[in-house]
């Protein structure tokens, strides 16, 4: 049987909404988007984590002295071939764009690079997109940044 491509909406849904968990600084959206264990690996001081609300702890003291805009672009994504599939990758290009405050007013980072994700179908959560096999969640994340363009001083707090 051929993939569900409302899998891949949801996927795609899934990965923007940490975008929009980010850019809004609402991350109890984030419990949307991983797994309670997920493992992450972002390319900055202490960005090795394991569980959720390190995650929303880490991200959160990086983002507490700026504002940002994230947007994905090429993306990839691979279902596992099972009936329904209970796994995929994803290989997803971003720009985040961060815009310093307070001292840092006027400047700003912009970094460019990729997530790479492994994600599974959680059972017993009902899908969140219509059509979807289930609820989705990534339970590792690779964050490889291709470049960084500006001032890095904007993450340091007042």
């Amino acid at each position: 049987m051929p993939p569900n491509p409302h899998d891949t909406l949801a996927i795609r849904n899934l990965l923007a909404l940490y975008c929009l968990a980010l850019d809004t600084k609402d991350l109890n959206q984030l419990s949307q988007v991983f797994t309670p264990d997920v493992r992450a690996s972002y390319p900055f001081p202490g960005g090795e984590m394991h569980g959720l609300e390190t995650v929303q702890r880490v991200i959160a003291g990086r983002l507490h002295a700026i504002t940002s805009q994230h947007a994905l672009t090429t993306q990839h994504i691979a279902l596992a071939p099972s009936d329904p599939p209970t796994r995929a990758s994803a290989t997803t290009y971003f720009s985040g764009v961060h815009f310093g405050k307070g001292q840092w007013e006027g400047y700003t980072c912009t970094a460019y690079g990729k997530y790479v994700d492994e994600l599974v179908l959680v059972p017993g959560v009902g899908a969140e997109t219509a059509g979807a096999s289930g609820a989705w969640r990534v339970c590792e994340r690779r964050v490889e940044f291709m470049a960084r363009v500006g001032e890095e001083g904007i993450f340091m707090r007042d």
